[in-house]
């Protein structure tokens, strides 16, 4: 298996990256470890998948931290709604050793992920972002 970087990694990259690459990169690291931890679970692989597990949460973590919830739109609430519910699962799945609910919250960020994306490439084709900054394909 592929030794995926540690949470740490993602956070030193924070400073380094726009917002629309850290968006992406934390979706994937969640991903990443959520399927890692489906994996540590089904291989009884336990302080493993409480490892990844915990990665997971921290990336969700850091992604309702690059919310504007001064902003207080409909959206900016439901994702941060949304992020909050998807940590709640991973500790529900986690505890309960439920490998669909990890499943669930993999396809969940996976589907947000995807229209992060579409939406910074839509920005960056109406000039709302630098090019420079961004590219969605090479994330």
């Amino acid at each position: 298996m592929k030794v995926a970087p540690n949470f740490s990694t993602y956070r030193a990259m924070d400073a380094a990256c726009s917002t629309p690459q850290l968006v992406l990169m934390l979706c994937d690291g969640a991903i990443r470890y959520t399927r890692e931890a489906a994996e540590h679970m089904h291989a009884n692989r336990w302080s493993e998948k409480g490892q990844a597990i915990e990665s997971a949460i921290e990336c969700i973590g850091e992604l309702r931290k690059t919310l504007n919830l001064s902003e207080s739109t409909e959206i900016v609430r439901q994702l941060d709604k949304t992020y909050s519910f998807l940590s709640t699962k991973l500790m529900i799945g986690n505890t309960r050793r439920d490998i669909s609910q990890l499943h669930q919250v993999a396809d969940s960020l996976a589907q947000i992920r995807s229209g992060w994306a579409e939406l910074f490439d839509k920005l960056k084709a109406q000039g709302a972002l630098p090019t420079a900054e961004f590219t969605a394909a090479s994330l």
